[in-house]
C-alpha cells in the first residue's frame, strides 16, 4: 500500500510528464507547421532565372521563394530605409539600414532590398511588394508607365535561414529542459523511491508512519500559507499541482525574513516579503505579506527554538561558506535547549 507521500509523488510526477509531453508535442507541431519554409531552408537558395520569375503567379504560395538571382545590371531607385533611434519619444539619431535597387532582366525588373552595395547578384526571400514601397517606387508618371515591367514582388536579402537557426536553438534548449524536467519525473512516477523526497524520508525511518502523520497535518494544518505550504506540529508540507515537499521542524537550521525592493526607472514601486526556512535536506521559501511572514517565522521558532533566526551578513556567510560548522553550532544550541527542558 502506497503512503500519502508516495501517492503525491506519483501524481505530481505524472502531471509533469503529461504537461511537458504536451508542450513538446505542441512545440514540434508549431516548429514544423511551415512546410514551405522548411523545404526552402533545407534545399535553397534556388537559382531563379527570368523564366522562373516570370512563371511565379503568387509569391505567397510559390514553392521556391528562397532565391538566388543574377540580373544584367543594377539600377539605384534612390529609395532608402532608415532605423530611427528615440529616447522618451524624441528622435536622437538615425542610420541607413537598407537600400532598394532594381535588377534588370531584359525588359523586366526585380526590386531588391539590400543592406548596402550595388551588385547584380542577390540572395534572399521573395515577398509581395508593399503598398508603401509601391507608392515610393512609382511616384512619377515615368515610373508608373513602367509599372507592368516590374515584378509584383521583391527580394529581401536579409538572412533567410536566421529564423530557422533561432528555432533550432530554441528547440535544443527546450529538449535539454525536457530531459532535465520530464525524464526525472518519468522515473519518479515509475519508481517513487527514486524521488529526492522519498530518499530523504527513508533516512528518517518508518516512511509509512511519516506519510500518515504528514497527511493528517496537511488536512488539519495549524497554519496555511501561499504556494501550497501548510504547517503542522512536526512538518512543513507543500503540495501543489506540480510539486510536493516535506520538511521537519526538528531539522530547521535558520529562519529569516527576506525583503525584496522593486523599482521602475529607479522609482520605488513596492516590496515583497518571504519567510526563508533552511533545514537539513531543503529550504522552504514562503511568500506573503509582511505580517504573515512574521507569523510564519514566529510559528517556526516556537517549534524549533534552537535554530538561528534573523538575517545578518555573518550568519549568511557562515551558512553559505561553512554549512557543517553552522549545523554543529545549531546542534549545540539544540542540546543546550534540551538540557534546560529536563
Amino acid at each position: 500500500m502506497d503512503s500519502w507521500i508516495v501517492k503525491r509523488i506519483r501524481a505530481t510526477s505524472l502531471r509533469r510528464v503529461i504537461v511537458w509531453t504536451l508542450v513538446l508535442g505542441g512545440g514540434v507541431l508549431v516548429a514544423t507547421s511551415d512546410h514551405r519554409y522548411i523545404a526552402n531552408f533545407l534545399r535553397g537558395p534556388y537559382r531563379l532565372a527570368r523564366a522562373d520569375l516570370d512563371a511565379i503567379r503568387d509569391v505567397k504560395t510559390t514553392p521556391r521563394y528562397y532565391a538566388r538571382v543574377a540580373g544584367e545590371r543594377v539600377i539605384d531607385t534612390r529609395i532608402r530605409q532608415y532605423t530611427v533611434h528615440t529616447q522618451n519619444g524624441v528622435e536622437t539619431g538615425r542610420e541607413e539600414s537598407g537600400a532598394y535597387n532594381a535588377l534588370a532582366f531584359g525588359d523586366r525588373y526585380l526590386v531588391v532590398r539590400t543592406a548596402g552595395g550595388e551588385s547584380p547578384a542577390a540572395e534572399g526571400k521573395l515577398l509581395p511588394l508593399t503598398a508603401d514601397l509601391e507608392e515610393q517606387l512609382f511616384d512619377t508618371k515615368e515610373m508608373r508607365a513602367l509599372r507592368s515591367q516590374f515584378y509584383p514582388f521583391y527580394l529581401d536579402s536579409d538572412s533567410f535561414r536566421r529564423p530557422g537557426y533561432v528555432v533550432i536553438a530554441v528547440g535544443i534548449v527546450f529538449l535539454l529542459l525536457f530531459a532535465w524536467q520530464a525524464l526525472p519525473a518519468w522515473r519518479a512516477w515509475r519508481d517513487p523511491e527514486r524521488h529526492p523526497l522519498a530518499q530523504r524520508i527513508a533516512k528518517w525511518g518508518d516512511p509509512m508512519g511519516v506519510g500518515l502523520a504528514a497527511e493528517h497535518e496537511f488536512d488539519n494544518a495549524l497554519l496555511k500559507a501561499k504556494a501550497g505550504w501548510r504547517l503542522g506540529n512536526k512538518y512543513l508540507i507543500r503540495s501543489t499541482f506540480f510539486t510536493v515537499n516535506l520538511l521537519r521542524f526538528q531539522d530547521v537550521l535558520w529562519g529569516y525574513k527576506k525583503v525584496t525592493k522593486h523599482s521602475v526607472n529607479f522609482i520605488p514601486t513596492g516590496k515583497t516579503y518571504e519567510a526563508i526556512v533552511a533545514c537539513y535536506g531543503g529550504t522552504a521559501t514562503i511568500s506573503g505579506k509582511e505580517k504573515k511572514v512574521h507569523e510564519l517565522l514566529a510559528f517556526v521558532q516556537q517549534r524549533a527554538p534552537w535554530a538561528m533566526y534573523g538575517w545578518s551578513a555573518q550568519l549568511a556567510a557562515g551558512f553559505n561558506k561553512n554549512r557543517q560548522e553552522f549545523a554543529r553550532t545549531v546542534e549545540q544550541r539544540r542540546q543546550e535547549w534540551a538540557q534546560k527542558q529536563n
